[in-house]
């Protein structure tokens, strides 16, 4: 259960610098590159930390929010690769990105909390 706390933890933390993110972007600012890597280093962190989990306890793990993660990840690294600090930020795709990954967290809270 503790890989699973720490999972959590550290989607939380994503989530904070991923909101701060987007906020920055819906004022038509750029997001400082700190926030960025970090946003993306957390995230990546929680979902290495989950497959960790998921492979040490074949029998029973979080598969949908496993999938729903891993399509989170797929369009924030579509984001990453193809956003530049002086064209129009893609708000929708990071819209669509925020309404994953809180849907891919609350299915793992649920998880856990069950």
């Amino acid at each position: 259960m503790l890989m699973l706390y720490a999972s959590v933890t550290l989607f939380v933390l994503a989530a904070t610098a991923g909101a701060t993110i987007l906020i920055t972007w819906l004022n038509k600012k750029n997001a400082p590159k700190a926030v960025v890597y970090s946003h993306g280093l957390l995230a990546v962190s929680g979902l290495l930390v989950l497959l960790y989990y998921a492979f040490t306890h074949p029998a029973a793990y979080p598969k949908l929010s496993i999938g729903l993660f891993i399509i989170t990840a797929l369009a924030g690294i579509y984001m990453f690769i193809t956003s530049r600090p002086d064209q129009v930020k893609p708000v929708r795709i990071a819209g669509l990105h925020a309404l994953l990954a809180v849907s891919s967290l609350i299915t793992l809270l649920v998880y856990v909390f069950s």
